[in-house]
């Protein structure tokens, strides 16, 4: 099967929770509705380093909390909230890794371990983000290795909030044994596709397949370490990003990436830009929420749950977020910064923040604006942005300005947007099928 349609509805797999339990259960109650024999055949792997710990503790504490065959990889071995942390960096030879002076961030970690100093180490000596584009390829190797011949393995990151409902549905109609590679594309070297690593990726039992076939003597199924990273060490060197050097080692192998982009999800929850391209279509991935929104964001998927159809951009929306149901302006906030474009000169937006607001009533495409340093902006779709402090931007710091002019003062014409959803019910759900045309 080459992708679903909108008369293709798989149903859950999870069982029925109350709202009360959604909302004030214990753990283990929720994680008893979930579908854990569908982790037979599915691997999760979460990427992580060791200063970024607490993301993986929040993640146990909502999305990830059902998954008990989890794989943690990282930079260092160790335990967080009783799981065991994986170092993948050191399935590469050392030699490689001594070789380069981008890996330096690591030795340093990995001297401090040693000499039982990493308590006292300085965190600003320890940048792992330096180091993460070094996991990605032994992340691949390590994951085979550990469990081996999965029909599907989904990698994701500490700041990705996976919604699981959709992964089990989607999969359900695609063959483990043709190589696939599913996420939300981003444009590569020479032409080429790769997965942003943000939203997460997936790939089929055959398209790990073709990567780990150097890992092993194949007779004897001895592991080797990553020999997919020896392969690829010339390209992770001068590769900026760890998503794209995976992506160009499935180009080489004949895997290309089919996007499914919206469900994959380059945005957090606060910033998806409702509109009819984040609409009737399921949710499967989105990067970089709030921390301190993730297990609200975990509760209301549970009370969401729908038998029948996956949660959706609607659902979101309408459920999750409140400020597009009444009127409302927000002081030092900014929901412009996606999606957005100045008024005509003629509206006469710009004179101060009420005009700007009257503006944007009557203009037939504006659904919000920001108002900030007396300039209107408009915007085309409805999303509930962040709080952001007054600011006076670089170039503009040798006009005088009043602190008022410095706030950032936000509103949602929230009469146009309950009129364009109740305009817009989602009777069928929007399937996406794989494409690169189809970008964010």
């Amino acid at each position: 099967m080459v992708g679903l349609t909108s008369d293709n509805h798989p149903r859950t797999a999870f069982r029925y929770v109350t709202d009360g339990t959604a909302t004030k259960g214990h753990i283990d109650v929720l994680c008893a509705a979930f579908p854990k024999e569908k982790l037979e055949h599915i691997q999760p792997v979460l990427k992580t380093g060791h200063g970024a710990l607490q993301r993986v503790r929040t993640q146990l504490d909502s999305s990830a909390a059902c998954l008990d065959n989890l794989l943690i990889f990282s930079d260092m071995d160790e335990q967080v909230a009783g799981r065991g942390v994986v170092d993948t960096i050191a399935d590469i030879p050392k030699k490689l890794i001594d070789s380069d002076d981008q890996t330096l961030p690591y030795r340093v970690l990995k001297q401090h371990v040693m000499n039982g100093t990493l308590d006292q180490a300085d965190a600003s000596s320890l940048p792992g983000w330096e180091t993460d584009k070094f996991k990605f390829l032994p992340d691949i190797s390590r994951a085979w290795n550990m469990r081996p011949d999965k029909k599907w393995y989904v990698f994701f990151e500490g700041d990705t909030y996976v919604v699981w409902d959709t992964v089990f549905r989607l999969l359900e109609h695609f063959n483990p044994d043709i190589p696939h590679y599913f996420g939300s594309p981003s444009p590569g070297r020479d032409g080429t596709w790769f997965a942003n690593g943000g939203p997460g990726l997936i790939l089929s039992r055959a398209a790990v397949q073709r990567l780990v076939q150097y890992d092993y003597t194949w007779r004897s199924m001895k592991y080797h370490g990553s020999k997919l990273a020896e392969k690829h060490w010339h390209e992770t060197l001068v590769n900026c990003c760890g998503d794209s050097i995976l992506g160009w080692a499935l180009w080489e192998e004949g895997v290309k990436l089919e996007g499914l982009w919206p469900m994959f999800n380059p945005h957090p929850p606060h910033g998806v830009p409702f509109s009819e391209l984040y609409w009737c279509q399921p949710v499967l991935s989105m990067h970089k929420p709030h921390e301190v929104d993730v297990e609200a964001l975990w509760r209301w998927e549970w009370r969401a749950m729908n038998m029948e159809h996956p949660l959706l951009y609607r659902d979101l929306a309408i459920s999750f977020y409140d400020s597009f149901q009444s009127p409302s302006i927000r002081e030092n906030w900014d929901n412009a910064d996606w999606d957005s474009f100045e008024p005509p000169e003629f509206q006469g937006a710009h004179a101060s923040l009420e005009h700007c607001q009257e503006a944007c009533t009557k203009h037939h495409l504006c659904m919000q604006w920001t108002y900030h340093l007396k300039k209107c902006w408009f915007v085309r779709s409805f999303r509930l942005g962040q709080a952001k402090e007054p600011h006076v931007e670089d170039d503009r710091k040798h006009e005088k300005w009043e602190a008022k002019d410095e706030r950032y003062m936000a509103g949602w014409d929230t009469v146009k947007i309950n009129k364009w959803i109740k305009d817009r019910p989602c009777t069928e759900v929007q399937w996406v099928k794989p494409s690169t045309e189809r970008i964010f």
